[in-house]
């Protein structure tokens, strides 16, 4: 009997053991740095210091269209078509066509992803438009993720990426914090990161193209304030060393001066009475300055909930060092195409330019 026993509890422990290797060969734990290849023909210019630069930044909701309610915003459609995804980057793909940027900071764009017809939508994109240059890392990876558990979404593949017109040199995925949550939830959650890629200015110089999509959902837990912390200590390093920064992205937060409760009492409370914004709004030259904030707060609304014409808040932000000059950024009225509106950066890298920004809307 004891014997018996103990077979039983060996086999219970090997059984254990494989499921356990079997969980995490299915999901990704990202070191706190990795190095991120780049793809760039040696041909490609260096980014001029004698003309502005253009960045367009733009989180794109996987491309997924506006035409289905997901389970995360209170529907319950977890897999699109893939002809429907077609259809959303051909849309992407004429609005940078026509805007023709220097730069796009990409945020949610799927690579083989389960529930969004296993295109690569990065792949897709450099196709559709001209840009030798790109970078792309990571955030949301996993074999099978099981929720939810009426449709699970199966195998994810969720990037950050940065396409560029001129020269990039090197990539950097730097982790951020994880929600303060159970660990089984974690293994198969977002792992937030801020995307350091570095291009080649004429003057020998790096420039730093930041993208970075921090925590939705966190429940005031805490989380958006330790990677705005992060992202913080990363900006002050640079600073610190005179590199040239710009950095874009879903931040996920108000502005401050923004009261959550016009939001709705559940809405709002998602937010919090606090915003994380604050420090880097204290501390760096934010493309929504505070005149936007207050005169016409309505111009500088990026997100549009489902089933809404107009945009009702701004979680959508962009920053510069004092390496950089801002000369303007505008919200574009794309309102058909993804969750968010995509806004543009202008920045001029000149030196005599650098620590002239002008507060822009």
């Amino acid at each position: 009997m004891r014997r018996w026993f103990g077979w039983a509890c060996l086999g219970l422990l090997v059984l254990v053991i494989g499921l356990a290797g079997t969980v995490r060969s299915l999901l990704w734990f990202p070191p706190a740095q990795l190095d991120v290849a780049v793809t760039c023909p040696a041909d490609t210019p260096p980014v001029p210091t004698g003309s502005d630069l253009s960045v367009l930044v733009w989180n794109v909701q996987y491309a997924a269209s506006r035409a289905h309610h997901f389970f995360y915003d209170g529907g319950q459609v977890v897999h699109v078509p893939a002809s429907d995804v077609t259809a959303t980057l051909d849309e992407m793909a004429r609005v940078v066509r026509e805007l023709d940027p220097d730069v796009v900071l990409w945020q949610e764009l799927d690579r083989d992803s389960d529930r969004t017809g296993n295109v690569d939508q990065l792949q897709e994109m450099l196709q559709r438009t001209p840009y030798a240059c790109t970078a792309s890392t990571p955030y949301h990876k996993a074999g099978y993720v099981p929720t939810p558990a009426y449709k699970p979404m199966g195998k994810v593949d969720f990037h950050l990426a940065v396409f560029s017109k001129y020269r990039l040199t090197s990539a950097t995925r730097h982790q951020l914090a994880l929600m303060n949550e159970p660990a089984w939830r974690q293994w198969f959650n977002l792992r937030r990161a801020l995307f350091d890629v570095r291009a080649l200015m004429d003057n020998g110089k790096e420039l730093a193209l930041l993208n970075t999509h921090l925590s939705a959902f966190s429940n005031n837990d805490g989380t958006l304030f330790e990677q705005v912390g992060q992202i913080d200590r990363h900006l002050t390093a640079l600073e610190s060393s005179g590199v040239a920064w710009v950095l874009g992205g879903d931040f996920n937060a108000l502005p401050p001066g923004d009261d959550p409760e016009r939001l709705g009492a559940e809405e709002g409370a998602s937010y919090g009475p606090e915003t994380p914004m604050t420090k880097l709004y204290d501390r760096y030259t934010p493309i929504w300055g505070e005149r936007a904030l207050r005169d016409d707060p309505k111009a500088i609304r990026t997100y549009l909930p489902f089933g809404a014409t107009e945009p009702d808040r701004t979680i959508d932000y962009g920053f510069v060092g004092r390496e950089v000059a801002l000369l303007g950024a505008e919200v574009l009225q794309e309102r058909d195409i993804s969750d968010h509106l995509p806004f543009m950066i202008r920045v001029s890298l000149a030196p005599q330019a650098a620590g002239a920004a002008t507060e822009v809307r």
